[in-house]
């Protein structure tokens, strides 16, 4: 089946793609129909080359707090994802808790001298702060609706970040209206170019997947061509409160349709098993 791509040229697959345990998680909480009916084969096969690389990524899923079981004769191991696992997970895995969190109405603003010398210290640290979702409203000026005292804290403690930065609270910043420091701060324009070709595409996979059964290679495919383009489209997302949400912004349209897509495929997963 020639699924419909998901493509854009500022993403990356190679860099953006997981490795396989967080795929496996991500299924869990949004499609867990995959693993407890007939769909463990396919995950397996998809992600893993043999049983070696199969025990050594368990072993790692155990550690980040995901607990595999195998469960006896009918060889579908149960998946136990523990608090720590949960915590640890990306932040766009579950995105509701962002988008529903109360602003205080006040921002975080970080701002850095990092000498000439210590270039690569400050790359680094910029690369840290886009991770952690900050905006850029200029080069060493980088703004947040969430309380990062303690990441800030942490910096302190252990990369002697307080020796080239301060943390500031404000309740304006440059009088600017909160929209506007977020129209500054991200990109916006780009956010919403991937969301529009993600919507187009997914809606169009889900299409197929209504009118026609596929085998499970061609939904191994679907699957990771998926996962791959839902992460690249949240990689770039701050997930702010939605009292700051730009008028154009289409996050829980994305999250609506990627569940409708795994949920499509788990049934067919389904029809499969039942052959």
């Amino acid at each position: 089946m020639d699924w419909a791509k998901f493509h854009h040229p500022d993403i990356s697959w190679p860099v953006v793609r997981r490795r396989a345990g967080l795929e496996i998680m991500e299924m869990l909480e949004v499609a867990s129909i995959f693993l407890t009916r007939g769909g463990w084969g396919l995950v397996n096969r998809s992600c893993y080359p043999n049983q070696s690389a199969f025990l050594n990524a368990t072993s790692r899923l155990r550690k980040s707090g995901l607990i595999v079981r195998q469960t006896g004769r009918t060889q579908v191991p149960q998946l136990i994802l523990s608090d720590v696992g949960r915590t640890g997970l990306p932040d766009y895995f579950f995105p509701e808790k962002w988008w529903n969190r109360k602003w205080n109405g006040i921002w975080y603003l970080m701002v850095y001298d990092v000498p000439e010398v210590d270039r690569k210290y400050r790359n680094v640290l910029r690369q840290f702060l886009k991770r952690m979702r900050m905006g850029c409203l200029q080069q060493s000026v980088w703004v947040s609706p969430r309380d990062i005292r303690p990441e800030f804290d942490d910096l302190s403690e252990a990369a002697g970040v307080g020796s080239f930065a301060y943390l500031f609270e404000a309740k304006t910043v440059l009088g600017l209206p909160s929209r506007r420091v977020v129209e500054d701060a991200w990109d916006f324009g780009l956010l919403e170019t991937l969301q529009d070709c993600y919507c187009s595409v997914m809606e169009e996979n889900i299409g197929w997947l209504e009118t026609s059964q596929y085998t499970a290679d061609e939904l191994a495919e679907l699957m990771r061509m998926a996962l791959d383009a839902y992460h690249g489209v949240f990689a770039e997302d701050p997930l702010l409160p939605k009292e700051l949400y730009p008028s154009r912004y289409q996050g829980e349209r994305v999250l609506s349709l990627h569940r409708k897509l795994f949920s499509r495929l788990g049934e067919q997963l389904q029809n499969l098993s039942s052959v």
